[in-house]
């Protein structure tokens, strides 16, 4: 089910909804596969201001990608979209090269993690993790609490499943966030900028995490983020946004191995590659101020 874009009165197409069907396409897990596809998507609201223009971008399969600008340049209206979570003005979106309808068939499953926890905080981690199963009625009893289990034991919460979010840390209740996102194991995770308001330890230790579910789960992952050290230590690919209006404009390739570690944050290809995707932000920046003048 998607959520009608709560801005201001818009004058965007409606979100893309889900498709009955009684036959499941064949899924195609390939590498390289595109698993979502925008092609030249504007976001355009009621009182005129223009988020997104000609936004291009395709995701393959297990692909981490993060999204880089400066404020107000569209990187969170563009994950929404991505989503399925707000209308465009132009253009398409396309899930597993198909519409909408493939998303939460099998092997199709996309989740969400936003830029706070958004917790429940009457409900404990457990019954606040357990939430999607409740709302899709996908798995019920025994089945729901071992997924649950299972999601809270990837981010090491297992051991405060029976915690109120009051009782937890801000990176505990990230991690628990994550856990939500989790338990419905998608293959496609979008994340917005969710470690924003972390301390630099916390967030240098949940990106290790992600890293290691990422590749233990072979997810595809969309990120947006504010740091340009946090983009490249996490991607293979950072994507560069500039501002009024919000447009792709530059592509970075991160070709570092993967495991990544703290050997890699002190390392001059690390250096490297933070000094390229500081100067393709600079340039997009400028790209802004040009416009705005």
């Amino acid at each position: 089910m998607t959520v009608q874009d709560a801005s201001a009165k818009s004058v965007s197409k409606p979100p893309l909804r889900p498709v009955a069907s009684n036959v499941e396409p064949e899924l195609d897990w390939r590498p390289g596969r595109p698993v979502v596809e925008v092609n030249a998507v504007d976001k355009v609201y009621g009182n005129g201001t223009v988020a997104l223009k000609g936004a291009d971008l395709t995701v393959k399969g297990g692909e981490f990608v993060s999204l880089l600008g400066p404020s107000g340049c569209g990187k969170s209206t563009l994950l929404r979209i991505m989503a399925g979570l707000g209308g465009i003005s132009r253009g398409s979106v396309r899930w597993w090269e198909q519409d909408y309808g493939v998303v939460g068939q099998k092997g199709r499953k996309l989740a969400f993690v936003f830029q706070n926890a958004t917790l429940m905080p009457w409900a404990r981690v457990r019954k606040n993790v357990r939430l999607p199963l409740d709302l899709e009625r996908a798995k019920t009893g025994s089945e729901a609490e071992a997924a649950v289990d299972q999601a809270l034991a990837m981010v090491g919460l297992n051991k405060f499943a029976d915690a109120f979010p009051r009782e937890l840390s801000g990176g505990m209740q990230m991690r628990a966030s994550i856990a939500r996102a989790l338990v419905t194991e998608p293959n496609l995770l979008l994340m917005d900028e969710p470690f924003g308001a972390l301390d630099e330890m916390t967030r240098n230790k949940l990106n290790d995490d992600v890293l290691r579910l990422w590749q233990a789960r072979n997810w595809t992952v969309v990120f947006v983020t504010h740091s340009v050290y946090e983009a490249v230590y996490l991607s293979n690919r950072v994507v560069v946004m500039a501002a009024r209006p919000g447009r792709i404009v530059e592509e970075v390739s991160i070709d570092a191995p993967y495991p990544r570690g703290p050997e890699f944050r002190v390392s001059t290809e690390f250096a490297d590659y933070c000094r390229r995707v500081s100067q393709a932000l600079e340039r997009a920046s400028q790209m802004g101020e040009e416009v705005q003048s």
